[in-house]
């Protein structure tokens, strides 16, 4: 080996001995420090010669020396490394780590050890990554253990409140009936008796129906049932119960609602719930001669909806717990026995099931004032990369851009109810788009740069630049009203079509950028199925159809709701028709005859050749106010 090949192989180990990280030690045959590299001694608070000569006992206190000494000598004697022996240690500054160390045998020429390498790797951080994943691990394990006993609890909760809503509800039948005298007369007394055994049969029936609902509602099978809702409508057809529900305890009701429609897509029947659990609180923690507010109000992206009431307030401490399961916290020893405090905590379930926030604010004495807020419009952000960038680079400039959203709701159940194949009606939509955008923009001499995405699963998106709003609010009309078109051309019944309008502001933005992002608007136009007025619950019973000429079929229900039935019959039936029906509500009642109206039939296609049979949709009309109450009191019955 020549000069100049030793010189650079010494340079190579000075700069791994002057720049590595981690300590670097060569030792004698009886454990002496020979050499030691800058990191090695920069932890000692020494220079590398002044670490010469010396042993670990001259360095570490003598247990831990002693410790090192034994290993030393093992590799030496033996001649066998050590490697990747972790250990906490304690360095000479005072210190605790985790180290790794590796000692290896060094030779002479003859191959005899004459002592030994040693590396020393503080591995502190790995250590903490390994703990932390290790707790990690247990606590997924613990998590995954407390969802599974919740899921079993929620089960168990549900099994047995099914188990006792069918002797409940024949309970409640039988009292009804001695009520009503179906079974001989009653005294005044009795009657007394019976109205306390009513009250509190209805108090049990609402704790099971919470504990249903809450089991439901965590279980991973439970879904939402979007429709467009106008919530001004939703509010003042539940004004008038509240209203006397409030005058009976003396208690003023009011609502303040905004001149302009308020359409949003939600599951109806669960925001009543929301609301009428809201409601149901206020009037009942408020005393006589206070009052209850109901605001509703339209944020940006946002409907906050706000009861506010000037009853007994709760305590600051426990406002964190209010919405826990479980939990009641009123000062009113009354109102506390009554329910298992599960009403605020299916609030907050379900508005975060519907992508809300729910809180509240209140203070002892004084009211309370609970808000829960439902994002405004139904987004979907199908923009490519390229597109978005096309996007800034026209606002970046000044150019005024509309982003027009066309969104199918619940697009795969939509395209069941209807007769167009998924395929074409994209590619007819698609067409409608192109087509009216281009003979919209036929009255203007300059025409504006127009992107169209492609439609994926009922949604597409159109960009459109030097649009003012005015244009721009035109063309969604246009647009509205050809695809409506287009809906009733392919007989495709109960469709909506509907847009709706977005605005940004940026308060945070600089002035420029705020200019630029300012002259977007966005709009979105949403197609999809009406909304059913009622709840339809499965049941199954024979129904009679008094037809024309005194004739009578016999059919089997599917499914019946406070508006109507769905049966199936092997008459065909006329749409809009008048009809009378019969069916059996139960045993002990005579059965119920209402007129009816045909609002829908269609041909069931799966049976064999030659048999005709229709499934129907009769809505009920001039229903009295007797039977009403009866029908109700059925069907809730059998929920």
């Amino acid at each position: 080996m020549n000069y100049k090949e030793l010189s650079y192989k010494y340079k190579l180990f000075t700069d791994l001995m002057k720049y590595s990280t981690d300590v670097i030690y060569f030792k004698d045959a009886k454990a002496r420090l020979v050499m030691v590299n800058q990191a090695h001694a920069k932890g000692l608070g020494l220079k590398p010669e002044q670490v010469a000569g010396k042993t670990d006992f001259d360095i570490f206190p003598k247990e831990r020396a002693q410790k090192m000494l034994v290993d030393d000598m093992q590799v030496i004697k033996t001649g066998k490394p050590i490697i990747d022996k972790v250990e906490r240690a304690t360095r000479a500054d005072g210190v605790d780590n985790y180290v790794s160390t590796t000692k290896i045998p060094r030779y002479d020429e003859q191959g005899k050890v004459i002592g030994l390498i040693g590396i020393t790797r503080d591995i502190t951080r790995r250590m903490q990554l390994e703990r932390l994943s290790e707790e990690k691990a247990r606590l997924e394990k613990k998590v995954g253990a407390l969802k599974e006993m919740n899921k079993l609890k929620s089960e168990f909760v549900s099994v047995v409140s099914h188990e006792l809503r069918t002797p409940l509800a024949i309970i409640k039948e039988a009292t009804s009936l001695i009520l009503d005298e179906a079974a001989g007369s009653v005294n005044e007394k009795q009657k007394e008796f019976l109205n306390k055994a009513m009250h509190n049969v209805q108090r049990l029936k609402n704790i099971i129906d919470e504990l249903l609902d809450i089991s439901r509602i965590e279980s991973e099978r439970f879904k939402l049932h979007y429709s467009l809702v106008n919530l001004n409508d939703l509010l003042r057809d539940s004004k008038p119960f509240f209203k006397k529900l409030a005058q009976d305890k003396g208690v003023a009701l009011s609502y303040s609602l905004p001149r302009y429609q308020v359409n949003l897509f939600i599951d109806a029947e669960r925001i009543s719930q929301v609301i009428a659990n809201l409601l149901n609180n206020a009037i009942k923690f408020t005393e006589s001669g206070g009052r209850v507010t109901v605001e509703l109000k339209g944020l940006e992206a946002k409907v906050r909806l706000g009861v506010f009431d000037t009853g007994i307030g709760i305590a600051k401490a426990d406002l964190p717990k209010l919405f826990n399961k479980f939990m009641q916290v009123s000062g009113i020893a009354s109102a506390e026995r009554k329910g298992v405090g599960l009403g605020l905590a299916i609030v907050k379930e379900l508005v975060e099931k519907h992508g809300g926030e729910v809180w509240v604010e209140s203070r002892l004495g004084v009211g309370s004032r609970f808000y829960f807020t439902i994002p405004r419009f139904y987004i979907s952000d199908i923009l490519d990369n390229s597109i978005k960038e096309n996007i800034n680079n026209l606002l970046a400039k000044g150019v005024p851009v509309c982003l027009i959203s066309l969104v199918i709701v619940n697009f795969n159940k939509f395209t069941r109810r209807i007769k167009v194949q998924p395929l074409k009606l994209s590619k007819d939509l698609k067409d409608i788009i192109e087509l009216t955008i281009k003979g919209f923009y036929k009255k203007d001499k300059e025409e504006p740069q127009a992107m169209l995405t492609g439609i994926r699963n009922g949604e597409c998106s159109i960009v459109l630049s030097g649009l003012e709003e005015k244009n721009a609010h035109s063309l969604c009309e246009l647009l509205k009203e050809k695809i409506r078109s287009y809906f009733i051309k392919t007989r495709a019944k109960n469709i909506f079509v509907n847009v709706g309008i977005l605005s940004y502001s940026y308060k945070t933005t600089p002035d420029k950028l705020k200019q630029a992002l300012v002259s977007i608007n966005i709009k979105k136009i949403y197609v999809g199925l009406e909304a059913r007025r009622f709840k339809r619950i499965n049941y199954k019973t024979n129904v009679e159809t008094m037809l024309t000429k005194g004739k009578i079929d016999t059919a089997r229900t599917v499914d019946i709701s406070l508006g109507g039935i769905c049966f199936e019959t092997s008459a065909k039936l006329k749409t809009d028709a008048l009809i009378k029906v019969r069916l059996q509500l139960s045993k002990e009642r005579v059965p119920f005859s209402v007129g009816a109206r045909v609002a829908w039939i269609r041909h069931i296609d799966e049976l064999p050749k030659g048999i005709n049979r229709y499934k129907a949709g009769l809505e009920f009309v001039d229903l009295k106010a007797k039977d009403k109450r009866a029908l109700s009191s059925f069907i809730k019955s059998i929920k």
